[in-house]
């Protein structure tokens, strides 16, 4: 199982109009959050971040790499309830030369946990 599979669990994946949008369901169980707090489970940030990296990546079908963040803003803590579903939504993915942009909003039907503007290198850097 990967990072991706054992953090959460994909429910279903639907392109949209102006891109992608990916339901996970929260796995409470996973070792990171033992760790991050424990008897409190949040979800760290840079799981967020690299959460996106892989759904985009799986998406693209290639080998992504961070290239950079243009704006990354976490708004809210995101629980880790048992049962919990979240939406990442892409939207204007712009692939040019060996780059690929996203913006990228994570949520549920009533909070917003992070959004970010995210540039991704096909190369390694």
């Amino acid at each position: 199982m990967s990072f991706l599979d054992d953090l959460f669990i994909i429910q279903s994946t639907e392109v949209t109009e102006s891109g992608f949008e990916v339901r996970l369901r929260c796995r409470p169980d996973h070792p990171v959050y033992q760790a991050h707090f424990p008897g409190k489970p949040i979800t760290p940030g840079a799981c967020l971040l690299q959460t996106a990296g892989l759904l985009l990546q799986q998406q693209i079908g290639r080998p992504l790499y961070l290239k950079s963040s243009k704006n990354i803003k976490y708004l809210s803590i995101l629980i880790p309830e048992e049962g919990k579903e979240v939406k990442c939504v892409f939207s204007h993915i712009v692939e040019n030369g060996s780059d690929c942009k996203t913006q990228v909003v994570i949520a549920d039907e009533q909070t917003v946990y992070a959004k970010m503007s995210l540039t991704y290198s096909y190369e390694p850097l």
